[in-house]
């Protein structure tokens, strides 16, 4: 990464890895080319690589590779009448050792690594402002970074920090004159206005969503500076109004359950998603059947309203944090901005529902430990999939519900008049 600049939000700068050895299991791992070769290298004077690599990568046409991952035995248990019983480790990194050490980093270091496994649980593009990189919660370590009260700051070039190099897994954001083709000659803009937005702290996080929704419907305009001073000059009644658009909770289950049931329930790997999924259709019978029920419905506002609303100022720092990486990781450049507004909004009602789901199975009221154990189980299994995201776009908009209001009325799950006469932000 040659001239290397940074630009690197304080929850990247604080993250630690944990060595849980999580993102070395159940996941497929692929290797570009440049390691593989290095890898043969190293391997000429490695007699263990060399010994492991045959039957551990599996080289395609282009050289690169994926990982052959194995079952192998976790613990070993002696029962009570002398029987040992094994518990298996499914589907683990060959390269992972019995310390839960990387064995070839742990020999040759962090550069010998690939770019999969050097990047995660990070998002890097590369843009005219440098490296910028956010992270994926599918991490449980970067999850906890969630539960920081703070307002997010961003650090150009911060001392001290560096990076290894890449061979090209990563994003990234061209010239202006390429944005423009793009449609995007406004995005960097954009980006700043909506995080801005999410952490304006005057308002609850179904406001600042709201408002988000009502720029990114005038962000096709391209007119920034109008963009502003409609924000200066804007009072609290026309939120109002979009606040009060009457909710959508059969539409909301409904979509869950379509959404879900294409995805999670043909292949879960991740135990605490098997758990949430276990809740949600067998235990609290929400999403058992196809029709969503008015029963399932009143279900789930009652337990919203007794074990979650009263409780939400308590994790509003979190959903906060999480809408702000949600943009700094560019999904408002790789998608049109509706499409991107209509998947934070997504996987807003989806955390919400498991959430409810939670508190509900457990009679205990919404903390912070539990919004981030489900935004991490979320993460894992569907975050960071592309065709996922797809396949929710083709169905709102098959469902003609890819317009404003309606998406608006995805979050409108209680309605109360906010304290709120005039908005500013600029």
């Amino acid at each position: 990464m040659p001239g290397k600049h940074f630009l690197v939000p304080d929850y990247v700068l604080n993250f630690q890895c944990e060595c849980c050895t999580e993102c070395c299991k159940r996941w497929s791992i692929i290797i570009d080319k440049h390691t593989v070769k290095k890898y043969e290298q190293l391997a000429a004077r490695d007699k263990e690589l060399s010994a492991m690599l045959p039957e551990s990568l599996k080289i395609d046409k282009s050289g690169k590779a994926s990982v052959r991952l194995k079952n192998r035995i976790k613990s070993l248990h002696v029962e009570k009448k002398g029987a040992e019983r094994e518990e298996i480790d499914a589907a683990v990194c060959p390269f992972l050792d019995g310390q839960g050490l990387c064995a070839i980093q742990r020999k040759h270091g962090i550069e010998a690594l690939s770019d999969t496994c050097k990047i995660f649980p990070r998002n890097i593009f590369l843009t005219e402002r440098g490296y910028e990189i956010s992270l994926t919660y599918a991490c449980p370590a970067a999850a906890k970074t969630l539960k920081n009260k703070n307002i997010v700051e961003f650090y150009q070039d911060p001392e001290g920090f560096d990076f290894p190099d890449l061979h090209g897994q990563y994003g990234k954001i061209g010239s202006l004159l390429e944005r423009k083709k793009a449609g995007k000659g406004n995005y960097y803009e954009a980006e700043e206005l909506l995080i801005d937005i999410m952490q304006y702290r005057e308002m609850d996080i179904d406001t600042r969503l709201t408002l988000s929704g009502m720029i990114v419907n005038k962000l096709k305009d391209g007119d920034l500076s109008g963009i502003r001073r409609y924000l200066v000059n804007l009072d609290g009644s026309l939120i109002r109004q979009l606040q009060s658009l009457p909710g959508q909770p059969v539409y909301m289950l409904k979509l869950i359950k379509e959404a879900v049931d294409r995805r999670l329930l043909s292949r879960i790997t991740e135990k605490n998603m098997a758990g949430l999924l276990n809740i949600a259709y067998n235990e609290l019978r929400f999403l058992d059947k196809s029709v969503i029920t008015g029963d399932k419905v009143q279900k789930l506002l009652d337990g919203y309203n007794k074990h979650y609303l009263p409780y939400e100022n308590g994790i509003r720092h979190i959903y906060e944090n999480y809408f702000v990486n949600f943009i700094f990781s560019k999904k408002y450049y790789t998608h049109k901005y509706i499409d991107a507004y209509f998947l934070m909004i997504f996987f807003y009602i989806l955390i919400r529902f498991f959430g409810v789901c939670a508190c509900l199975s457990e009679e205990r009221n919404l903390d912070e430990g539990m919004v981030v154990k489900v935004i991490s189980a979320i993460e894992r299994s569907i975050g960071h999939s592309q065709s996922f995201y797809e396949s929710i776009l083709q169905l709102v908009k098959k469902g003609d519900y890819h317009r404003l209001p309606y998406v608006i009325s995805l979050i409108n799950l209680n309605y109360q008049p906010i304290a709120l006469d005039k908005a500013e932000n600029g």
